[in-house]
C-alpha cells in the first residue's frame, strides 16, 4: 500500500500517518509500520529502506510518522483495515486496504472513493471526471497498444453535496509494464485528470 500511495503522489515527502483498524489494532504493529514506510521511501529515495531500518531512515530525513489504533474496523466486512495518509509538499492522499481473500492485499479506498482492487504487479491508476465514454476510450487505447487487462476496478463519488458532478478513479491491472507512450495517450483523454503507472512486487 505504501508503494502504491507513493507512486500516485507527487512532491517531496513530509508526513506519513498510519491507522490500524479492527483486529490489527490489537497486534504489535512495528513491522506493519515499517513495511508501509519502506514502500513509500523506496519510491522516493536512492537509499533503500528495509523492515529493519525504515523508521530510522524516515526519522533521519525529517519525515514525520504518526500512528493510531482503532479496535473496530470501519470499512465493509474486512476484519482488519490499514489506512495510510501521505502528505507531500504539494499534495495529500489517503488509502485504505485489507487482506480479504487469501493472502493478497486489496485496495479498498482512495481519497474518499471506495474501490476494490488487487495490489500486485503492474497497474494503471486513473483519476477522471465521471462522464460517459472514458472507460471505452481507455479500453480502446490499451487494446490498440496490445496491452491485456487482467482486472478493471472502478469507484466514484459526488464532488459536492447537491451536485451532479462526480469524479472517478480506475485501477487497471495489466499484463506487463506500462509504456510511457501509453500513459501519454491516456492523459490526452479530455476527462482524464491523472494517469500513473504503478509497479508492485
Amino acid at each position: 500500500m505504501g508503494a502504491f500511495l507513493a507512486q500516485v503522489s507527487e512532491g517531496s515527502l513530509e508526513e506519513i500517518s498510519i491507522r490500524y483498524g479492527g483486529h490489527i489494532a490489537e497486534w504489535k504493529t512495528e513491522l506493519i509500520r515499517n513495511a508501509a514506510i519502506k514502500g513509500i521511501l523506496n519510491q522516493a529515495l536512492e537509499e533503500k529502506a528495509n523492515l529493519v531500518n525504515a523508521a530510522r531512515i524516515a526519522h533521519e530525513r525529517g519525515l514525520h510518522v504518526l500512528e493510531s489504533h482503532k479496535a473496530k474496523a470501519s470499512t465493509g466486512g474486512a476484519g482488519s483495515v490499514l489506512s495510510i495518509f501521505l502528505k507531500t509538499a504539494t499534495e495529500e492522499h489517503m488509502v485504505k486496504g485489507a487482506v480479504l481473500h487469501g493472502e493478497a492485499p486489496r485496495l479498498l479506498h482512495v481519497d474518499g472513493i471506495d474501490v476494490e482492487a488487487p495490489l500486485e504487479r503492474n497497474l494503471i491508476y486513473l483519476r477522471n471526471r465521471d462522464v460517459p465514454g472514458v472507460i471505452g476510450k481507455v479500453g480502446t487505447i490499451l487494446g490498440e497498444e496490445s496491452i491485456n487487462i487482467a482486472d478493471f476496478s472502478l469507484g466514484r463519488r459526488v464532488i459536492e453535496k447537491d451536485s451532479e458532478q462526480r469524479e472517478a478513479i480506475a485501477v487497471v491491472h495489466i499484463d506487463g509494464q506500462v509504456p510511457v507512450a501509453v500513459l501519454k495517450r491516456l492523459r490526452e483523454i479530455p476527462a482524464v485528470q491523472q494517469a500513473k503507472a504503478v509497479r508492485l512486487f
